[in-house]
């Protein structure tokens, strides 16, 4: 899935860990397989290639998948949106460009999850528009934090803590030296500090953000985070983590609460008793955190 993967699954011996670990690996490549929109071959680009064109079949488990983020773009009033690709590649080949032309706009408009039709009847999707090109780049990972807890669960595992990369992290059952699992979110002006520290017992965390460091130490916009409001791309340097007991659920929502307004994000926390979340904005040159939970409402 592009990124680093690191289990850790204390009191396990080195042969059941092995096996353990091995099943796991052997999911990730099956829903990489799946969902992957750079493997020709996969669900995702086969169901990308025909369901402009007809009614595209889908099996249960993508229907399930489809239909999980069309609920993530209800509850998050539109925010969370898998079908922005072309307008990230937009943006990617036009870099220099300070007003949106005519394409762009006829390129916005045509785009949306209300441009998907989901059949529950016939187990099928339909595109309502040719520039429509689903990617799961916002929900993969924590699908497959999903699938991990599923095996960890069916295998009796009572401890483990699953990382992609360190943005979407599974923490099951108690640290090995007792208490809850310690996640610390990297403060990126000072590297190797931790701006915030969540505490967890079986959940999930996932970090979503619009920058990356450079050699230089400096923080640099990549412009790949699109407001779907907008259709252009967020220009803060800005980092939103989740806290909550679904992985999916964490993922979706640290990837819509990145273009939401505060009175938007506490509308979402108002649905959920079990949610912690964070902003991080590093514009100005320093670390301003923002947490979010019911008090502040």
């Amino acid at each position: 899935m592009g990124t680093r993967f690191n289990a850790i699954l204390p009191g396990l011996d080195y042969d059941e860990g092995d096996r353990v670990f091995l099943l796991i690996k052997r999911e990730i490549s099956r829903i990489e397989g799946k969902l992957s929109r750079f493997r020709r071959e996969s669900d995702i680009s086969e169901m990308n290639r025909a369901a402009f064109h007809q009614d595209c079949m889908l099996d249960d488990e993508l229907y399930d998948i489809m239909k999980a983020c069309l609920f993530g773009n209800e509850i998050t009033s539109g925010a969370f949106d898998i079908t922005l690709r072309p307008l990230m590649e937009y943006w990617k080949n036009n870099q220099n460009v300070s007003v949106p032309n005519d394409n762009w706009d006829n390129l916005r408009c045509s785009l949306g999850m209300q441009q998907i039709e989901l059949s529950e009847a016939g187990k099928s999707i339909r595109y309502n528009s040719a520039n429509l090109e689903v990617d799961l780049g916002g929900f993969g990972k924590g699908y497959a934090l999903e699938k991990i807890n599923e095996i960890l669960v069916n295998l009796k595992v009572k401890c483990a803590f699953i990382s992609f990369g360190e943005s979407s992290v599974l923490a099951k059952g108690e640290h090995p030296a007792g208490g809850p699992w310690k996640i610390g979110i990297n403060d990126y002006l000072k590297p190797g500090k931790s701006v915030y520290r969540f505490e967890i017992n079986d959940g999930s965390v996932s970090t979503s953000s619009n920058f990356f460091l450079t050699d230089h130490g400096t923080l640099k916009n990549h412009m790949h985070v699109i407001d779907p409001f907008t259709g252009i791309p967020v220009e803060q340097c800005i980092s939103v983590s989740v806290m909550a007991p679904s992985p999916v659920l964490a993922e979706m929502l640290s990837t819509a609460f990145l273009v939401m307004s505060d009175e938007k994000i506490f509308e979402v926390l108002d649905q959920y008793d079990d949610l912690e979340v964070i902003k991080i904005n590093y514009e100005s040159g320093k670390t301003r955190l923002k947490l979010y939970d019911k008090i502040n409402t």
